[in-house]
C-alpha cells in the first residue's frame, strides 16, 4: 500500500490527454516501481544504480507515434501482456544508443565499444524483466490484485514500425496509454527508456477508483 504521508519526490513534467487517472498517483506508482528496480539492480551489480521517472504522460494509443516523433529511429522493444480482466499490454522501448548504454551498465563495461550483440540482448532482457516486474509489483500492491505477465518478446526495428505493429496486434482493446519515461544513472552515466502500459478498461476503472479513494473523492 502506498503511504501518502511519505511520497517519493521526483521532478516531473507531464502531458495528459486522458484526464481520468490522476497523474500524481501514476507518478508515485512509477517512482515506487523505479525504486524497487534500482534496489534489485544495485544488489545484482554490487554498485549503486539510480532509476527515476522524470516524465509521465497519459494519452490515447494512436497518438504515440506523433507524440514522440522518432519515426525510423532504430529501437529495441520488449513486449509482454497480461491477458485477463484486469490485464494490460506492456511495451518497453530503448533507442539504439540508449540500449547500448544501458547494456554497458548492466555488464559493468567501461564503454559501449566493449559490448558484443549477445551481451547487449541478454542485458536488455534481464533489465526488462526487472523493470517491468517492479512496475507490476507497484501496480499490484496499489490495486490489491496479483498480476501475472506472459513471457517477454523482444524485437528491433524503427520506432514507428514497432508501435504500429504493436497497436495492430494488441492482445487487448485499450483506450489509454500510460507512459513512464525512465532514466538510469550509474557513475555519472545516464541512459533512458520508455515504458508504456496499455490497461484494459477494467484495470483503468480500478486505477481511477483507487486514485479517487486515496484522494478522498
Amino acid at each position: 500500500m502506498i503511504n501518502t504521508q511519505e511520497r517519493i519526490e521526483v521532478a516531473s513534467s507531464a502531458v495528459q490527454e486522458d484526464s481520468e487517472i490522476d497523474l500524481g498517483i501514476l507518478l508515485e506508482l512509477g517512482s515506487i516501481g523505479a525504486g524497487h528496480a534500482a534496489t534489485s539492480l544495485s544488489d545484482i551489480l554490487q554498485e549503486t544504480i539510480t532509476i527515476s521517472v522524470p516524465k509521465i504522460h497519459t494519452l490515447q494509443p494512436h497518438l504515440l507515434p506523433g507524440f514522440y516523433d522518432l519515426h525510423d529511429r532504430p529501437t529495441t522493444a520488449i513486449y509482454l501482456h497480461l491477458n485477463e480482466k484486469y490485464g494490460m499490454d506492456i511495451l518497453l522501448t530503448f533507442e539504439e544508443m540508449e540500449a547500448r548504454k544501458i547494456a554497458a551498465m548492466m555488464n559493468m563495461c567501461g564503454s559501449v565499444e566493449e559490448l558484443d550483440p549477445a551481451m547487449e540482448t541478454s542485458a536488455l532482457q534481464e533489465l526488462g524483466n526487472i523493470l517491468i516486474g517492479s512496475f507490476l509489483t507497484s501496480i499490484s500492491d496499489f490495486i490489491g490484485l496479483t498480476l501475472l505477465p506472459s513471457t517477454p518478446e523482444t524485437v528491433t526495428d524503427g520506432f514507428d514500425a514497432i508501435l504500429d505493429n504493436f497497436l495492430i496486434k494488441q492482445s487487448i482493446d485499450s483506450e489509454s496509454a500510460l507512459v513512464f519515461e525512465t532514466r538510469f544513472m550509474r557513475n555519472g552515466t545516464d541512459a533512458k527508456c520508455i515504458l508504456i502500459i496499455f490497461p484494459t478498461q477494467e484495470l483503468k476503472n480500478l486505477l481511477v477508483e483507487k486514485s479517487k479513494s486515496m484522494m478522498g473523492i
